[in-house]
């Protein structure tokens, strides 16, 4: 550990350093993280409490009080915790919260200043925003509950208290997954100190150059819309089944065995995949067997099977990639697409009708009351994940050839949004509505014309993608 004289002599450095590159007013850093902060809380404020709000009073007030006093719900948040945190450490391994830029790595996190130093104003950014974002999501559930008079008003103090705690922890395993998957050939000796400033001085000059570079690579990825340059960049290397060989099987089954060995090769996107689809079904066969279950829980249990779906199709989105391409086998674009649906659909329909059966059994309801809805959720998602791996290119205006950040933000989220809102409102118009005729209509419509609306996007790709 430095001596109180080094480190005097080191924050002096640094200090002259940041005067150099930055001018007497310091770094703007901070202030821009700062007014992110700000900018989040007010989003939150005028957007996310009234719509959270608005979804809490729907539903059961009674029940969802209730709920908010079970030891169940204990178990179901430290597994969503446990979940997050898990996440964050693997998010670690490709962008971790210590992301300097290259040239500060070269000049001055090698030099012989201290690397917790060198590296700290990172580690408050960091720190700062994960405290933030956790203790506004508290502010926000509980204010919300509050408002809509399901918990009293002194729980909105605890749920920010617990909010930030959570992000603490997050932001933890975030660090750990960063400190801990490099070489630390290059690094110095941690030394003494607290927990999170060895961890710190555990990152290696190698690490730390291309994690701000791969970092670098990324966000340009995300302004220029390119999704396929974002996902080769966060994509981990292939270890596993590397000996695996893809045989002939004809046009149809040698594309459905290449889905099945990428899955093979990437086995955590294939846990992933059915973890998220089995918790979300769970929740969907849950609220459309119980009235008690406020309808908040469908939109959450759409976002989440979305993801699950998604986190199985690594095989659709890279038949998307090579649109423009000669075509493998000769299968037509459409063709193709539809059938690297075939083993993510075939998955999530299994899993998702049996743990929602199973749920919907649990909950005293009929089988027939969940299983219909729960298989055009999977035709739903079937349909959105064509829409994000056709997505095509950002949107631009007319007097403005260069996307805005809010064009492209929209544009990645508008099938999350889509598939969200369509078995959210589905599941909450079939539980609200049973006898509607209306609603029951809609809620076949809809899954058609979703993957309708995705094997046309995938036509109408193949076709600009064409030589004029």
């Amino acid at each position: 550990m430095p001596s109180a004289a080094s480190a005097g002599r080191d924050r002096e450095r640094l200090a002259d350093i940041v005067h150099v590159l930055h001018g007497p007013s310091g770094s703007p850093a901070r202030k821009e993280v700062a007014y992110a902060a700000y900018v989040a809380f007010i989003l939150v404020g005028l957007y996310g409490f009234p719509v959270l709000r608005a979804l809490v009073r729907a539903g059961d007030r009674g029940g969802m009080a209730d709920a908010l006093r079970s030891p169940w719900l204990a178990l179901v948040a430290l597994v969503v915790v446990a979940g997050s945190a898990a996440l964050a450490r693997e998010a670690g391994r490709v962008r971790g919260p210590l992301v300097a830029p290259v040239p500060w790595v070269d000049h001055v996190v090698a030099s012989s200043l201290d690397r917790w130093a060198a590296l700290r104003p990172w580690f408050g950014y960091s720190l700062f925003a994960v405290l933030a974002a956790g203790a506004t999501t508290g502010l926000l559930v509980g204010a919300s509950f509050w408002g809509a008079r399901v918990a009293p008003f002194w729980v909105v103090a605890p749920a920010v208290v617990v909010g930030a705690a959570v992000g603490l922890l997050v932001g933890g395993s975030w660090l750990l997954g960063q400190s801990r998957s490099g070489t630390t050939a290059d690094s110095p000796a941690p030394g003494d100190g607290p927990p999170w400033v060895a961890e710190v001085r555990r990152l290696g000059l190698h690490d730390l150059r291309t994690q701000s570079a791969r970092s670098n690579r990324i966000v340009g990825g995300v302004q220029a819309g390119d999704l396929r340059a974002v996902r080769l960049e966060a994509a981990r290397p292939v270890t596993r089944a590397r000996s695996a060989r893809l045989r002939h099987r004809g046009p149809v089954m040698t594309l459905v065995a290449r889905d099945v060995l990428g899955l093979r090769r990437a086995p955590g996107a294939a846990v992933v995949g059915l973890a998220l689809s089995a918790t979300a079904a769970w929740a969907l066969g849950a609220t459309l067997s119980s009235t008690s279950v406020p309808p908040l829980v469908a939109f959450v249990a759409a976002l989440v099977s979305h993801m699950g779906f998604s986190s199985l199709s690594e095989g659709l989105r890279l038949e998307a990639d090579t649109m423009g391409t000669p075509a493998l086998f000769g299968s037509p674009p459409v063709r193709a697409a539809a059938t690297h649906l075939l083993v993510p659909g075939g998955i999530h329909l299994a899993v998702t009708t049996v743990v929602g059966c199973a749920a919907a059994v649990v909950a005293g309801a009929d089988v027939g009351t969940a299983l219909p809805w729960l298989v055009m959720t999977t035709v739903v998602l079937a349909g959105g994940n064509l829409l994000a791996a056709y997505r095509g290119r950002p949107p631009t205006g007319p007097f403005n050839a260069v996307p805005s950040a809010q064009g492209v933000l929209l544009w990645f989220a508008m099938p999350l949004l889509l598939d969200t809102l369509i078995v959210g409102g589905m599941v909450w118009g079939i539980t609200r509505w049973p006898t509607s005729g209306l609603i029951v209509i809609g809620s076949w419509v809809a899954p058609a014309a979703m993957l309708y609306a995705g094997l046309n996007r995938v036509q109408s790709e193949s076709l600009a993608h064409r030589d004029v």
